[in-house]
């Protein structure tokens, strides 16, 4: 893995919530995303069945690097706490169809960081990004049904339920069930109203 400057951390960040600030994931900050995903109560509840190893997250990286910038467009975002640039998740947008006006979102946490408002508030920052930056109409994202603190934080930021994958990912308990959600634009500009001024408390 080489070694790369760390810039500044900017005073002022492009996209940035109430807590945290988004920068784009880089090399340096594997080594944090591969503990997180090798973590049973973090990458396990990803969806990872087997450790990964950070020369196979840096071979990763340089896939969807290659495929932005041959215009398969996704953004991958390294969350650090405001005024710090230490990694503590990602968030990302996968599949960004601009045509159809739609993108997948996915999360982690690290789990220093799970049930404290810190991904709640990365992931309002991705969707004003979304929905102001982008332009896109609709943003779905994918969750096991038995993860009920994640399913209530997407609830909060106005995520509506659509479906349910009956029995679609093997967990530690057996076969389980996956639900499906996703928040309009609409839905996000009343849900961003209704918020202002309520502290968040996942």
């Amino acid at each position: 893995m080489t070694s790369e400057p760390t810039p500044p951390i900017p005073e002022r960040p492009l996209l940035r919530g109430d807590r945290v600030w988004l920068r784009p994931l880089e090399e340096r900050d594997l080594p944090a995303y591969v503990a997180g995903m090798n973590d049973a109560e973090v990458g396990g509840m990803a969806g990872y069945k087997w450790p990964l190893s950070v020369a196979q997250a840096t071979a990763w990286l340089q896939r969807t690097q290659e495929q932005s910038r041959s215009g398969e467009l996704g953004f991958f975002f390294a969350v650090c706490e405001v005024g710090a640039d230490q990694f503590i998740g990602t968030v990302w947008l996968k599949g960004v169809n601009l045509v159809d006006g739609n993108a997948e979102l996915a999360i982690f946490m690290d789990r220093d960081h799970i049930g404290s408002g810190y991904g709640t508030d990365a992931q309002r920052a991705l969707l004003a990004f979304a929905f102001k930056n982008l332009g896109l109409q609709r943003v779905w994202l994918t969750a096991y049904a038995a993860n009920e603190r994640a399913i209530r934080s997407y609830e909060r930021l106005g995520f509506q339920h659509e479906g349910r994958l009956r029995q679609s990912w093997r967990g530690p308990r057996g076969l389980e069930d996956t639900v499906l959600m996703a928040i309009l634009r609409d839905e996000w500009l009343q849900a961003g109203e209704s918020a202002k001024g309520s502290p968040t408390a996942d």
